[in-house]
């Protein structure tokens, strides 16, 4: 089968980008008009707009700079704002994951140009296209009026725009009314264990279980609290647990997130035993703190097992593959060792777990308490058939995983004719190749695309290793993008 896969990395922020437009700096008493996230030309950081073609740019959004017109920012929110009615009532929004079941406390400044303006505060789905939710129904004159809230997030975990739309101004005008400042929301902090398994040598007390932390815990810190709900360890014998563990006070949202280790002690002994277990749970977290899916997957992690490896005897390294062997030609396969920690492979490599595409025999030695243990296998690959399929999504951050968008894999399918068309949400063709070997990169003219939904069409004829006659065939569909 032909498919592109991998563990795609969402690294959106858990914060507004940019809350008071005071990126980039204007002159102060001037407006510019600058590209939006999904502009080809993006300028703004952060926001993406609806609004259509003006001022020479696709999706402009209108930035004003205090003194302008005698129309000053929101006071102590710098000295620059927005304008929601760029050319037309247009949304403004940014693209947050939410999280079912979860407290977001929210703000934001909102002001008429010629008088009574009105804009909504919703949540959008991520292709834009179904309003979720409306949170507030901002009316104001002409003066800077702050609008706050709460909610507990319903919907199903995921990816939303979080937008301000422009619903009507005070002249009917549509390039004229609904000025937005200082858009502020604050999400409360969120916790679970990063995996549902780990496991460590007994000697060592390694590879501790961690804990996801994302949102903003207050001044004073945050205290989580944990229990011991099974396994077959003793407590005071094999294992020391600290029921309680203090999380300092911090913005862990984004990249920025933070996992800290399980208050866990592991004793080591010289008693010759089978490997035990503990399973752990995280009980309660105070000042707010949610039990919830941290890590937008939509799973929540709140119980954990730790296998102890005894290691008073040696431990012989046992090879687990991530496919069935014979794989197909042309892919990669991981060759994973558990349970021993101080290894190397016939390789060179002293990793416990490495990628291979070559067949031949691997051998792994493990060195775990002074034993020198072997294991090995035998890698053969196979021809496979051609199938098309096309990813859903992909991430071209630079990690080397995911980075290209691509249909067909030319190990597997000789490729007669391929035609690849990718389009925005707006219909408007950003890539196009006839040539398998030329994915798209996720830019638009030399600049990283923004993040969404593009549409694409392929047209192709291929012929597999077992198929008599080329077959040729259209397709289309959509691709998110992720960074």
């Amino acid at each position: 089968m032909v498919l592109i896969s991998g563990n795609i990395c969402i690294a959106q922020t858990r914060t507004i980008v940019n809350p008071s437009f005071e990126s980039p700096s204007l002159a102060i008493g001037t407006v510019q008009f600058l590209g939006g996230q999904n502009d080809p030309n993006p300028v703004i950081p952060g926001w993406y707009t609806t609004n259509g073609a003006y001022a020479g740019l696709q999706h402009p959004m209108e930035i004003w700079s205090s003194g302008y017109s005698g129309i000053d920012a929101a006071i102590g929110l710098g000295n620059q704002f927005n304008e929601i009615n760029c050319s037309e009532n247009a949304r403004v929004y940014q693209i947050i994951c939410l999280v079912q079941g979860e407290k977001i406390d929210w703000s934001f400044y909102h002001r008429g140009r010629a008088g009574t303006d009105v804009t909504e505060f919703s949540i959008y789905d991520l292709a834009g296209v179904n309003k979720i939710q409306v949170l507030e129904t901002a009316t104001s004159g002409q003066a800077w009026k702050e609008y706050t809230g709460s909610l507990v997030f319903s919907g199903a975990t995921g990816f939303y725009q979080i937008s301000f739309e422009a619903m009507s101004s005070a002249t009917d005008n549509p390039a004229v009314g609904n000025f937005l400042d200082g858009v502020n929301l604050v999400f409360h902090p969120m916790v679970e264990f990063m995996l549902p398994n780990y496991s460590g040598v007994e000697h060592v007390g390694n590879n501790l279980p961690r804990i996801r932390v994302k949102g903003k815990v207050p001044a004073g810190g945050m205290t989580l609290n944990f229990a011991i709900s099974g396994g077959t360890a003793t407590p005071g014998v094999d294992f020391n647990l600290n029921s309680s563990l203090i999380i300092p006070e911090g913005e862990y949202s984004g990249s920025n997130s933070v996992a800290f280790s399980l208050p866990l002690t592991i004793y080591d002994d010289e008693l010759i035993e089978a490997d035990e277990t503990i399973s752990f749970t995280i009980t309660g977290a105070d000042v707010g703190g949610q039990l919830l899916d941290a890590n937008c997957d939509g799973q929540t992690l709140l119980t954990t097992t730790y296998k102890i490896v005894n290691d008073d005897i040696c431990v012989t390294p046992f090879i687990i593959t991530s496919s069935q062997i014979p794989f197909c030609e042309g892919d990669t396969v991981i060759l994973h060792v558990g349970d021993v920690y101080n290894v190397e492979w016939s390789t060179g490599e002293k990793t416990t777990a490495i990628l291979v595409s070559d067949p031949g025999k691997y051998v792994v030695t493990s060195f775990d308490h002074n034993c020198n243990s072997k294991d090995s296998i035998l890698i053969e690959t196979k021809v496979c058939d051609c199938n098309v399929v096309v990813p859903t999504a992909f991430s071209p951050n630079g990690d080397g995983m995911n980075d290209l968008f691509r249909p067909l894999n030319a190990s597997k399918c000789i490729v007669e004719e391929l035609k690849l068309d990718v389009f925005n949400r707006w219909g408007d063709l950003i890539y196009s190749t006839d040539d398998i070997h030329k994915p798209w990169d996720g830019t638009i003219k030399g600049e990283p695309a923004p993040v969404g939904i593009y549409l694409w069409t392929l047209v192709y004829k291929i012929q597999g290793e077992k198929e008599a006659q080329p077959v040729s065939s259209s397709m289309k569909g959509n691709v998110t993008l992720l960074r």
